[in-house]
């Protein structure tokens, strides 16, 4: 099992792709090479968080700050779609990505009582 820190910053990492992803599928870049960014970022930030989790020794009873990040996590994975129908505008999913990321960080690093 790895330390703390290393599950941390791959959860980092793993958020940086998440977030070079939508990047990349607002830009110019093509939607293929975006998603994959994408989907490879959410994979290392749910498996490092479970990882992070394990090692607080939370993992069998988790707190219902962690149930949130990952119902956000889900928004996080499906924001790309509502882009890409163009659903919502570009600036939309860029500032939704932004406040869900956000809140994600303040429950990380916070861990609040509910």
């Amino acid at each position: 099992m790895l330390s703390l820190p290393v599950y941390h910053i791959a959860h980092i990492i793993g958020l940086i792709f998440v977030f070079i992803g939508f990047g990349a599928l607002l830009s110019s870049e093509s939607a293929k090479s975006a998603m994959k960014w994408h989907g490879i970022g959410l994979l290392i930030s749910l498996v490092s968080g479970f990882g992070m989790l394990a090692k607080l020794g939370i993992f069998k009873s988790m707190p219902t700050w962690v149930y949130i990040k990952l119902a956000l996590w889900l928004v996080l994975g499906f924001l790309p779609v509502l882009a890409k129908r163009r659903v919502l505008a570009a600036p939309a999913v860029v500032l939704l990505a932004v406040i869900v990321g956000a809140t994600m960080g303040y429950l990380g690093y916070l861990k609040p009582s509910f």
